[in-house]
């Protein structure tokens, strides 16, 4: 009898226990006023707000300009508005800052980040859990015709991209993919992200955007997800209002204009169908999901050259959206460094026919909410390479201006010039020798002059 009710009392147990771990599982998976798409929770914090996620106390500490700095139990993490950057892990905690304050102040474009109530939306999940589930969801261009995605075009997500008409400031509302080879043509098929549904195709009725289609499609996994697919054209959309589809179903190809060809791609959140008007109120930054998408997963790695010409400014039907006016990213293996007096974390730059330029100055994007003074009186540009001694030399100038610049490779001083408006000059050329996998380009400029670069050329020596 004794033994009988030892194991009635151990099955008993036994059940208890499993229901409390079911239930903290549970609880574990879940935020008071965070929304879920995939396995990313969104939330919003202001600092000294803390929450518990996967039995971890996160807190906001800081948010200054794109730096947002959290404690994770006795961790201490610092990381930028994931505009371009990559996610960071703290134990079983992958964590993205999707939005900040000083991106929003940055533009108008309120409705675009409508999402963010606080200082910061951060973006959480399990590491044990891709971000979006791999056989429910796809990238959105079919990969059949080679496309490739480098990541670098300047309308990326939330990028800052000045006064798009008086007194509008923008940031660009979702992600540009470059399908700059597919205008005109039936090439790199567009396709569904996940299994949903069309809501509506609208055609653009701009003059210039005249023959462009946008479809929204909603998200059947997640309530209130919504997907926006803009300047496809509009004779070649597969689908129609209603259809049920698959992840990977054909929607149709992208339209291109004679500048550029690129598919927009967003996802937003919203308690009601989005009208085309406000198709962009409440965009979700997808950027870390898209990365995941493409390269199936979400290591740390780091591009680097032995060889390579970089072009600043050029016009998008040459470089694809390509500018390289954007801040280093170890993935892309180039960019600028800023540190926090920048917070478009960008610099500006200049396109006239088939040539451009980064423009450099004291004062970047002056008379806007961007304007930011450089408390340098140069700036530096970084490109991973393997060590070893390099050739290299770069065009300077500026295409409507005068400037003045001085340029070192790797601290060996290559040029220092006085230009007229619209002259470019190429530095000599030099040999510098590289140990710790950066060849660093810095520009020195006069505070009553800009300065300009064209165009860099490296290649390794031995």
């Amino acid at each position: 009898m004794a033994l009988l009710n030892y194991f009635k009392f151990l099955r008993i147990y036994i059940v208890l226990m499993l229901f409390c771990l079911c239930t903290a599982g549970n609880a574990q998976d879940s935020i008071p006023g965070a929304f879920k798409w995939g396995n990313t929770f969104y939330t919003n914090l202001d600092p000294g707000d803390s929450i518990l996620f996967q039995g971890q106390t996160i807190e906001l500490l800081n948010s200054e300009q794109l730096e947002n700095t959290f404690r994770i139990n006795k961790d201490t993490l610092t990381l930028k508005v994931s505009r371009r950057a990559l996610p960071k892990v703290s134990g079983q905690i992958r964590l993205f800052v999707a939005d900040n304050k000083t991106v929003k102040s940055l533009t108008t474009d309120s409705l675009t980040h409508g999402l963010l109530t606080k200082s910061v939306v951060v973006g959480l999940s399990n590491i044990n859990k891709v971000l979006l589930p791999r056989n429910k969801f796809t990238f959105p261009i079919n990969y059949s015709d080679g496309f490739i995605w480098n990541m670098n075009e300047e309308k990326h997500m939330f990028a800052y991209l000045g006064e798009s008409s008086p007194g509008h400031f923008r940031s660009f509302e979702g992600i540009a993919l470059n399908l700059n080879d597919a205008r005109g043509r039936e090439k790199h098929l567009i396709v569904a992200i996940e299994e949903s549904t069309v809501i509506w195709i609208e055609e653009n009725t701009s003059e210039t955007g005249k023959k462009e289609a946008c479809v929204l499609l909603r998200s059947e996994s997640s309530p209130g997800i919504y997907y926006v697919y803009d300047h496809l054209y509009t004779k070649n959309v597969f689908v129609k209002k209603g259809d049920k589809l698959k992840p990977g179903y054909e929607l149709g190809y992208i339209w291109g204009n004679n500048n550029w060809g690129f598919l927009q791609f967003a996802a937003v959140k919203s308690d009601s169908v989005p009208n085309y008007q406000n198709r962009y109120s409440n965009v979700i930054n997808c950027f870390p999901q898209f990365v995941e998408l493409y390269r199936n997963n979400l290591a740390n790695y780091s591009a680097s050259f032995t060889k390579g010409k970089i072009e600043f400014g050029r016009p998008s039907f040459q470089d694809g959206g390509n500018k390289n006016v954007d801040a280093f990213e170890n993935y892309s293996g180039k960019g600028w460094i800023f540190t926090k007096w920048n917070p478009a974390d960008k610099v500006e730059y200049i396109s006239i026919n088939n040539l451009g330029n980064a423009r450099l100055k004291k004062t970047l994007f002056q008379n806007s909410p961007a304007e930011c003074i450089n408390p340098f009186n140069f700036f530096e540009y970084f490109i991973n390479v393997r060590n070893g001694v390099y050739r290299i030399s770069a065009n300077v100038g500026d295409l409507k201006e005068e400037s003045w610049q001085k340029v070192e490779f790797n601290g060996v001083l290559a040029a220092e010039y006085t230009l007229n408006a619209g002259e470019l000059k190429w530095t000599s050329e030099k040999a510098v020798k590289v140990t710790d996998g950066k060849l660093r380009v810095r520009i020195y400029h006069n505070k009553n002059k800009i300065a300009g670069i064209s165009e860099i050329v490296f290649q390794r020596a031995y």
